[in-house]
Parts: C-alpha cells; sequence; structure tokens
C-alpha cells in the first residue's frame, strides 16, 4: 500500500521533491551565494550595516541579480534575491565579532573592481583568494602594537615615563593572555574581564618594582586605567554610532549595545582591582610638560597611540600610518582647544569633521575602506578612561564621579559619531539621502 503523504511519482521514476530540485535554476542559487558570502565576509570583518549592502548590491548587479533585498545586523545576516516569480533566501550567522581592516580593504577594492558581466563563480574565486591571505601582523607584533598604544594612551593622560612604561608592559601582557583565551573560544566577556584583570595586577606590580628601584612615577593612579584602553571597543562603539544615523537600528543597536557590555566587564575589573589594593581611579594627572613641549609630546603619543590601535586591527601599514598621521593631528587640535576651554565634546566633534575631511581626500586614492582610517584615528579621543571610571564610580557609590565621568564619555562618543557622520553626509551622495 502506497503512502498517501508521500509525494507523487515522476513518470521517470523520480519523486516530484526530487523533479522540483532538479528545475531550480543553478546559476540563480550560485549567484545569490556568492553575494551573500562577499556580505557575510565584510561583516565578519567589522564593516558597518550600510557598507555591506552596499558592497552587496554592487555585486548583485555586477552578476546579474535584479532584486536583492537586506536585513544586516552585527552578527547575522539576511538576503533575500529575486528574479521574476522566483525568489531565494539566505540566512547566515557570523559568529564572534572581530575586526580585520586588511581583509575590509581587499573586499572593497574586489567590490570597486566588480561590473558586469561578472559570473559567480568567479566572483567566489576572488573571495577565496581574499580569504586565503595570510595575516598581515604577527602576535609579536599584535602585543608590541598594545603596549606602544596604552603607554601613549598613558602619555595622553599626562602620565610620566614611569607610568608610560609600567602601562606598557601590562597592556602587552593583557593582550596576550587576550590572545591565548581567544584561540581556546573563551566567553567573550570573560576573556575581557581575565585580560583585563591580567593587565591591572601587571601595571600595579610593575608600578610597585619601580617604587622599590627608587623611581617612583607620582601618578600611578590616575594612569591605572591607561593599562587596559586596549580593551576599548572603539570599532563597533563608532561603526555603531554610525549605523544609527544610517536608521540601520537592527545592527547599530547590536553594536552599542555589545560594546556597552565590554566597557562594562572592563570597569568592573578596573573597580575590582582598584577595591583591592585601595587605590583611586579617579584621580587626574597635572601635565608632565609646558607649551610648545606639550604639543609635540600629544603630537608624538597620538601618533604611536592611533598606529598601535590600527596594528591590533590588521591595518595594511600604508593605510595604518596615514590614519596615525590624522588622528594624531587632529587630536593635538582636540587637545589644544580643550586647553583653551572649548567643550571637551564640540571640541571631538571638530576633530571627528577634519578626520572625516582627511579620510575622504585620501581613501579612493589609496583604495582604501574609509572606515579602516577614521575608526583607529578616532580611537585615540574616545574617553575609554573616563568610562571606567563611571562604572568604578557607580560600583564605588561614588555618584558624583560616576555623573561626571559617564556623561563626559557619552558626549564626547556621540561628538565623534556626530563629526564622522557630517563628514559623511558632505562627502558622499549616500549618506545625504534618506534610506528607502
Amino acid at each position: 500500500m502506497t503512502d498517501p503523504s508521500a509525494p507523487p511519482a515522476d513518470p521517470s521514476g523520480e519523486s516530484s521533491h526530487t523533479a522540483e530540485l532538479r528545475l531550480e535554476p543553478v546559476q540563480f542559487i550560485a549567484r545569490t551565494d556568492a553575494v551573500v558570502r562577499l556580505g557575510s565576509m565584510m561583516l565578519g570583518a567589522g564593516a558597518s550595516a550600510a557598507r555591506v549592502r552596499d558592497s552587496m548590491h554592487r555585486a548583485a548587479e555586477a552578476v546579474g541579480i535584479a532584486q536583492l533585498h537586506t536585513r544586516i545586523g552585527m552578527t547575522d545576516l539576511v538576503a533575500t534575491t529575486g528574479r521574476g516569480q522566483m525568489f531565494r533566501t539566505r540566512v547566515v550567522e557570523i559568529g564572534r565579532p572581530a575586526v580585520d581592516a586588511d581583509r575590509l580593504t581587499h573586499l572593497k577594492r574586489l567590490t570597486n573592481d566588480l561590473a558586469p558581466p561578472t559570473t559567480a563563480a568567479s566572483l567566489q574565486e576572488r573571495l577565496d583568494a581574499v580569504e586565503q591571505r595570510a595575516r598581515r601582523v604577527a602576535d609579536p607584533v599584535k602585543i608590541l602594537a598594545a603596549a606602544l598604544a596604552c603607554a601613549a594612551f598613558a602619555l595622553l593622560n599626562n602620565g610620566g615615563w614611569q607610568e608610560c612604561l609600567a602601562v606598557g608592559i601590562a597592556a602587552g601582557l593583557g593582550q596576550w593572555v587576550r590572545m591565548l583565551l581567544g584561540r581556546i573560544h573563551v566567553n567573550e566577556f570573560l576573556l575581557v574581564f581575565t585580560s583585563a584583570l591580567v593587565a591591572l595586577g601587571v601595571y600595579l606590580a610593575a608600578a610597585g618594582l619601580l617604587d622599590l628601584a627608587g623611581v617612583p612615577g607620582g601618578q600611578h593612579d590616575a594612569a591605572l586605567t591607561s593599562a587596559v584602553l586596549y580593551l576599548v571597543p572603539g570599532f563597533p562603539l563608532v561603526t555603531g554610532a554610525l549605523d544609527l544615523a544610517r536608521l540601520d537600528l537592527n545592527a547599530g543597536i547590536a553594536r552599542v549595545v555589545y560594546a556597552c557590555l565590554i566597557l562594562l566587564a572592563t570597569g568592573t575589573a578596573v573597580w575590582g582591582t582598584a577595591a583591592l589594593v585601595g587605590v583611586s581611579v579617579s584621580q587626574t594627572a597635572a601635565p608632565a610638560f609646558d607649551e610648545p613641549v606639550l604639543s609635540i609630546v600629544r603630537l608624538i603619543a597620538g601618533f604611536i597611540g592611533v598606529l598601535g590601535f590600527a596594528a591590533l586591527f590588521a591595518t595594511p601599514w600604508a593605510i595604518a600610518l596615514v590614519a596615525a598621521t590624522l588622528g594624531a593631528i587632529a587630536n593635538v587640535a582636540r587637545l589644544a582647544l580643550v586647553d583653551a576651554g572649548t567643550m571637551p565634546a564640540v571640541a571631538a566633534a571638530v576633530a571627528a569633521i577634519a578626520v572625516g575631511f582627511g579620510a575622504f581626500f585620501v581613501s579612493d586614492r589609496m583604495r582604501a575602506a574609509r572606515v579602516t582610517l577614521t575608526v583607529p584615528a578616532v580611537l585615540i579621543m574616545v574617553p575609554g578612561a573616563a568610562a571606567y571610571r563611571s562604572i568604578a564610580g557607580v560600583i564605588d557609590g561614588d555618584t558624583l564621579a560616576a555623573i561626571q565621568n559617564g556623561v563626559q564619555a557619552v558626549f564626547v562618543v556621540v561628538a565623534l559619531a556626530i563629526g564622522l557622520t557630517v563628514s559623511r553626509v558632505l562627502t558622499e551622495r549616500e549618506w545625504s539621502r534618506r534610506r528607502g
């Protein structure tokens, strides 16, 4: 007896289900898969939702797909392609958030070179070539980059050479622990918390050894938060704010929430360490230099700091050097405005606009993704130390310090996002038009 629920047999002996699969347009499937793979690779490398969407539409046009609708989150992507009465929907999950500026750069160059007619097989081969590229930044270089970036932050936070040395050692070891835990797929927030504890403990130990050696720094408490600034989630924070500016709420809200949770995990480690050893993270240090030496020191420290963060993002060196130049100059101007009495948020917005315009003028010449220039350049301006002090103040019950530092951190980050958005609206046509 035949099962009435079974699909009817085909005259050739195949079930109707198998026959339908054979009738499915294989080329249409292949084109869809290639476009979705491009989008997932860009999203996995840290691109904003707007950039992912634009790149997928370019690829869809190149391979001959007329209709493409996308829904992009922080770690997931839904794409529906259509041709006539037929459509195909693909859902992709990315996994652990990551930033790979080198991959972003090569994917941007790939999409810029796409033009009809491009076959799905050709696009897949080019994506294979990007995916198989060897890592540009070795682990020892990333450890050194974290050490130099945080030491530069300590200098910008008015620390002396003793604090810079202790912070550099601590951040380097903290980054090493971070990479080790990342390889064994430890929970993201436990990874950040553990890495921060290691960095803070090493910093206090190094500072204590310097004191015993007769070279006390005098401002160790004020520089404590600089040791964990390599954990500031600058890329998701900035790209999330840019997503919100484009009303890409699905990706923007997820990125901002993720960044806040990372800050909370790190800030909790800062508070716990400070409470355990009896130091105050609410202290701020006075400048160790006078003008014009102060501006020169800030310029050098800003350049080193941006270059270090760019290396952590695996940015190609030519792009990293340009980003470091843009960020160092803009940051010196920002700090000069603050010293002159300008509100920190206003100074940050002006600096971000300058970085945005600078990136506009050089990104096309370097064939670089604009975000790989702007994010490292403004990351040196993100008040990570103030955010950590605010979290520690909330936990410790120091309401005044928590509010002061928290408001400063929020408004400066918002100002940086506004500055980058204004520069994009004025220089990129798609940013000046409403989505839809």
